[in-house]
């Protein structure tokens, strides 16, 4: 017999089980599966899927410019940070 019950996990991971009664007594095997590991496996699969969607969207964003537009930020981010130091300096 398989029992396979989605459960949340308190803080203090602690939970209880309630059995059925036609489970016979006697020892059992009770295997924990996280749902994290799940995701991990199809990591490749799932940037697979998005990057496809991406281009169904119609982006053209690539590594590159990418790279470049974080660049542009740190650089905005500077100028704003050295302009408020000045003023209060």
């Amino acid at each position: 017999m398989t029992i396979t019950q989605t459960v949340e996990i308190p803080a203090d991971r602690r939970i209880f089980l309630d059995l059925p009664p036609e489970l016979p007594v006697g020892k059992a095997k009770i295997t924990i599966t996280s749902q994290a590991e799940k995701h991990t496996s199809n990591s490749y699969e799932a940037a697979v899927c998005l990057r496809g969607l991406t281009k169904k969207m119609g982006s053209d964003l690539t590594v590159e410019r990418f790279l470049e537009s974080r660049q542009e930020d740190f650089l905005l981010e500077e100028a704003k940070y050295r302009r408020f130091f000045q003023k209060n300096g």
